[in-house]
């Protein structure tokens, strides 16, 4: 399975919270990209940090499609990338948390709030086929504590 965060979507408040998750964000993913079972082929998470959002729309919820594609370019003639199995969702962190949490320390944070986000793939673990959604859990544990992002207690929930 391949597995990916992003914060894509950002406003003037949150830029620098943006840059400083990019990296990290992409360090776990690829970290947690390996089999976990099942039938979920990609997993992407959305970190949203446009506060705006929230007034407009509750966070995407999770979605799991099945072969998922994309027809070929006709601009360019190149193929669209073709996804088998896709689960995906958005995580909305608490913005008055996030405004006063050090730049430091964000990184921390966000990925706590990732990790909490992720019970869901416990809760969906039969629709997925036999996702192993605990070792996927505690493979994210390990991996932030590897890279030395402090989570924020979360890593007891769920």
């Amino acid at each position: 399975m391949k597995f990916s965060i992003h914060a894509n979507m950002c406003d003037q408040t949150t830029t620098r919270i943006a840059a400083a998750i990019r990296e990290p964000f992409e360090l776990i993913g690829r970290e947690l990209s390996k089999d976990y079972g099942g039938t979920m082929e990609y997993l992407w998470i959305d970190f949203e940090l446009i506060e705006r959002h929230a007034e407009l729309r509750a966070p995407f919820p999770f979605r799991f499609q099945k072969k998922v594609g994309g027809s070929t370019s006709k601009l360019t003639g190149l193929p669209t990338p073709v996804h088998q199995n896709v689960g995906h969702y958005s995580v909305r962190p608490d913005f008055r948390v996030l405004r006063s949490t050090p730049l430091e320390s964000v990184v921390g944070y966000a990925l706590s709030e990732i990790y909490a986000s992720t019970v869901v793939l416990v809760e969906k673990q039969k629709k997925l086929g036999g996702f192993d959604a605990a070792k996927f859990r505690s493979d994210f544990v390990t991996s932030c504590r590897k890279h030395g992002y402090a989570l924020t207690g979360n890593e007891n929930r769920g």
